[in-house]
């Protein structure tokens, strides 16, 4: 099931704002307040609100804006992207197909229309309509990288390895300024067993953005598999640094610490995961395995009751 935060990085708007930091939201949403305010008839201003709405991650509100903008301007597709965006993030998945399918119908050149349905329809198993879409999407802009970066992140998703790095491949070779496309490639070859082809992807992506924590987080992963702990840990240093909210940077520390026998600090981390992913079973089972290394037996075993109560709870 796709999360919210997954909706977001995945589905794209429909012209209006591009994604902004959390002060110049606010400000842009008190601005689009007042436009409507003046104007109530002004159906792109609740469009472009609900953008600021879902940037935020008011999804609810930002659905009520598109509703607003829909009911002033039926023919305006960009508004039923737009809710299809919010609603996908509410996990509300067949209703965000029909409004994409609304969109098509009203535009059907509508390339953001058919990515994001092609994403949605992959998300639920629906791979060969999926692949229709992205098609259709791939005719009508073959020049575009996100293009091709849909449909790899699609080809991905459903195993299709070799295709998907093509497809990275073409993404690169339209913009080699594409962090993400470097990043998503080294995924891939870290799943092939091409750790230093990850690792040089990765590196890629960094220089081209140098604040991507989650390319310094898959950067140490490709290095720990190549049994280079050091420059592992200094990977997710960074990524802890950049993103210190996020869980994954500190397992994967605390195992490469665990690996070099460091297992005082291997329990620091796996604290940081707990505290983040309360239900983590394999951070309970991992600091269990530190702690009776260490000799804390007590705390070992309830460490690995712990993870026993999380997985019995999942069944």
């Amino acid at each position: 099931m796709m999360t919210s935060r997954q909706a977001r990085a995945y589905f794209l708007p429909a012209n209006g704002l591009e994604e902004a930091g959390t002060s110049e939201s606010r400000e842009a949403l008190a601005a689009y307040s007042q436009a409507v305010r003046l104007r109530p008839d002004y159906a792109e201003a609740y469009n472009n609100r609900g953008n600021v709405n879902s940037n935020l991650g008011n999804f609810e509100e930002a659905i009520a804006d598109y509703d607003r903008a829909i009911h002033l301007r039926p023919d305006l597709a960009d508004a039923y992207v737009n809710r299809a965006n919010a609603k996908a993030a509410l996990h509300q998945f067949q209703d965000a197909l029909a409004d994409l399918g609304s969109a098509i119908r009203i535009d059907p050149g509508n390339v953001f229309a058919l990515l994001n349905r092609g994403l949605l329809l992959s998300e639920i198993g629906q791979y060969e309509d999926a692949a229709a879409d992205l098609n259709e999407a791939l005719h009508l802009e073959p020049e575009y990288e996100r293009v091709s970066l849909v449909r790899g992140s699609v080809m991905a998703a459903h195993g299709r390895n070799q295709e998907a790095i093509a497809e990275f491949d073409r993404a690169i070779g339209l913009n080699p300024g594409n962090s993400e496309a470097f990043n998503s490639r080294g995924l891939l070859h870290v799943e092939l067993g091409r750790y230093e082809a990850a690792v040089a992807d990765y590196a890629s992506a960094i220089r081209l953005r140098p604040d991507c924590a989650a390319a310094y987080n898959n950067r140490g992963v490709a290095q720990a598999k190549l049994g280079r702990l050091g420059a592992a840990v200094i990977d997710y240093d960074e990524a802890v640094r950049l993103q210190p909210e996020s869980a994954e940077p500190y397992f994967n520390r605390g195992n490469a610490k665990e690996r070099r026998g460091e297992h005082e600090e291997a329990l620091a981390d796996y604290d940081q995961v707990i505290l983040r992913r309360p239900n983590d079973i394999e951070a309970y089972r991992n600091r269990a395995v530190a702690k009776a290394v260490l000799g804390r037996t007590d705390e070992a075993r309830s460490d690995f009751d712990r993870a026993l109560e999380i997985a019995i709870e999942n069944l």
